[in-house]
């Protein structure tokens, strides 16, 4: 039963990829473009991605037509799936076929079944800045990541018209991911860093994460937000490593631990109720209750591993800690487009007396021109004004 199940997925994905999508796309090409619509996608979040929010709000109040596609809960019945998966190829395809600009924030199936149309803009807001761990066509036959037969078969990333990125650095890294020409890829800056520039949004931010829990009280806050381990997306997870208790004891007078793990690990923390117990006060999950853009504004310190955030939280010019224990392990897993220890803007630990000890030469010691130059060389293009910027090129540009 499994095979026969195996085999309609197979069928269905070839079906609706070369069949289907082309020949939707085709029918409604006969039309002409609509000037006015806008189609936002994304795959991976049931909200829309933060990197496209300004622009959905901006566009809808300049009276364009909008149109928005995101992952959809699973029903738990995987025909059920395939059936509503085969009506919104449907739609998706028939509003792309007409649209203006398609926006996306990651990885999106059906757009890469048809090559846009003249006119016709996709632009690429991927949800990381800079260039950390690989990703994409640059994953091909790592552990992480497609095999190079099955990304020949069902080409993907092959569609864009425009990829605004951080810095002029990283373009290379990006054409290489995207297995694109560097033209299109420019340093026009990411939407979602224009915040980190607004004072008032870094305040607030700070006084909203203290009210929601009122037992930071006076201490400073410590952010740990490691990315996730496995080999895809559905088997995300994470292994606690970090020996709270022992942190605990030298820091709680002073310092509380917030805890963001990424969006692909469901089940956050996962603590005991013993472990709760013994932890109270110090470490707080905040995994399912503050957004990380406003968990950064927040956060005095940044303890982190592999995750892209370090590049959005260096425009904070704040101390970073990498607690990279399993380095080797991930680095032949997922790979890097830099060298891992003369890369990452701070100390790198290996254990928690390390990490300790690291907090405190932070605290007198701060390296805060080796943050300086990392934000120089990864966020260049990120200025305050990258929405402005992007809304400019792909509206006002292209047109001209």
């Amino acid at each position: 039963m499994s095979r026969i199940k195996d085999f309609i997925k197979s069928f269905i994905k070839s079906f609706l990829y070369k069949k289907f999508s082309p020949f939707i796309f085709k029918l409604y090409s006969r039309k002409p473009i609509d000037e006015k619509l806008v189609i936002f996608a994304d795959s991976s979040s049931v909200l829309l991605p933060d990197n496209m929010v300004e622009i959905y709000e901006r566009l809808n109040a300049q009276g364009y037509h909008t149109r928005v596609f995101l992952k959809r809960k699973s029903s738990r019945k995987w025909y059920r799936d395939k059936i509503y998966e085969t009506i919104n190829s449907f739609r998706f395809t028939k509003y792309y076929a007409q649209c203006k600009v398609l926006f996306l924030t990651d990885y999106y199936y059906y757009a890469y079944a048809n090559q846009p149309r003249e006119n016709q803009q996709v632009v690429q807001l991927w949800h990381g800045c800079g260039a950390f761990k690989k990703w994409g066509y640059s994953t091909a036959d790592l552990e992480w990541g497609a095999d190079k037969q099955a990304l020949e078969e069902y080409p993907i990333h092959n569609t864009y018209t425009y990829v605004p990125v951080s810095s002029e650095s990283i373009t290379k890294f990006y054409a290489e991911a995207f297995n694109c020409d560097e033209k299109i890829i420019r340093a026009h800056g990411v939407p979602r860093t224009d915040k980190y520039f607004d004072e008032k949004f870094i305040r607030e931010s700070n006084e909203s994460v203290r009210e929601k829990y009122p037992e930071i009280a006076g201490r400073k806050i410590i952010l740990y937000s490691p990315t996730f381990r496995g080999k895809s997306k559905g088997k995300a997870g994470f292994t606690q490593m970090l020996d709270f208790l022992y942190l605990k004891k030298h820091l709680a007078k002073e310092y509380v631990i917030l805890v963001k793990l990424h969006p692909f690990v469901k089940k956050g923390l996962n603590l005991s109720k013993t472990l709760s117990e013994l932890y109270e006060n110090f470490v707080i999950d905040i995994s399912l209750t503050v957004p990380i853009d406003e968990a950064m504004c927040a956060a005095d310190m940044v303890i982190t591993d592999y995750s892209s955030l370090i590049f959005e939280y260096a425009l904070l010019g704040r101390p970073m800690i990498f607690f990279a224990y399993d380095l080797e392990q991930y680095d032949k897993e997922r790979s890097f487009y830099l060298d891992y220890k003369s890369f990452v803007p701070g100390d790198i630990v290996t254990d928690t007396e390390e990490l300790y000890l690291s907090i405190r030469k932070n605290e007198t010691d701060f390296d805060s021109g080796r943050v300086e130059r990392f934000k120089n060389e990864f966020m260049s293009a990120c200025d305050g004004h990258s929405t402005d910027r992007i809304l400019e090129t792909i509206f006002e540009e292209r047109e001209n």
